[in-house]
């Protein structure tokens, strides 16, 4: 059976590396770890809430689900994800694009259950 790609629009945290170089000086040092937490620190307290409770569902979803799906996060803020909201449309988040169909955007985790189940017995569009 081919996995079902599951595309998922969402805001990312992030913070930017320096050069593996410094990174090795820095870890040594302990002085990395300290600034990326402090640039993910800055991020307001709902973003880091809404990315943990994603990444918490989407690690719950590659488990129960395994090979059967290919999960891939996009930020929104990133060129991809900029191409990916103007072509689904996409205006709130979290949107998850299954097998290249906008299928569902919200938080309901149920809904999306009943649209993978869909899509893996052949039930959704385009299969």
């Amino acid at each position: 059976m081919t996995p079902i790609s599951v595309e998922v629009i969402a805001p990312v945290l992030t913070d930017l590396r320096h050069c593996s170089h410094c990174e090795v000086i820095f870890a040594q040092t302990e002085v990395g770890p300290r600034v990326h937490k402090e640039v993910l620190d800055e991020y307001p307290p709902d973003l880091k809430e809404d990315f943990e409770r994603l990444s918490d569902w989407l690690f719950e979803l590659a488990h129960r689900y395994g090979d059967a799906l290919r999960i891939k996060v996009i930020d929104p803020q990133s060129i991809e994800g900029f191409v990916k909201s103007v072509r689904y449309w996409v205006r709130r988040y979290p949107a998850f694009i299954v097998a290249g169909h906008k299928e569902y955007v919200g938080w309901d985790e149920d809904a999306l259950d009943r649209v993978l189940q869909a899509r893996i017995s052949g039930e959704g569009p385009g299969t």
